[in-house]
């Protein structure tokens, strides 16, 4: 597994959006000035918001990272699960984790870090 960014850098924002994509004008910008490489996607409508967020992600050439378990549908389950399969035909099965991993992932750059 590749790593979620940079080691001893602090990266997070919170961003509204009123489209399906991530990908506003704002949040490019917020980005492409960041340097951030690697984008975490978790949130509600793992079919639609997450799903298209990810791939355009992928298309923009950044790491795109869903967090399984820390996403969900109010279509319920099974679709929930398609828009994981589809994921995983998008921007590859490797780039699906649970909070878990993420967590471990995020912990193992320094013992210190307290994770909010």
């Amino acid at each position: 597994m590749q790593h979620l960014g940079r080691p001893g850098r602090e990266a997070r924002a919170v961003l509204d959006k009123t489209g399906y994509t991530l990908f506003t004008p704002e949040a490019t910008e917020l980005i492409h000035k960041a340097g951030w490489s690697d984008l975490v996607f978790c949130g509600v409508a793992t079919e639609s918001c997450v799903l298209k967020s990810a791939a355009d992600a992928f298309e923009h050439g950044y790491a795109p990272w869903i967090v399984t378990d820390a996403c969900a549908s109010d279509a319920g389950a099974d679709v929930h699960d398609a828009g994981l399969t589809v994921a995983r035909r998008l921007i590859g099965p490797g780039q699906l984790l649970t909070t878990n991993q993420v967590i471990q992932q995020l912990a193992s750059y320094d013992p210190a870090m307290v994770l909010e």
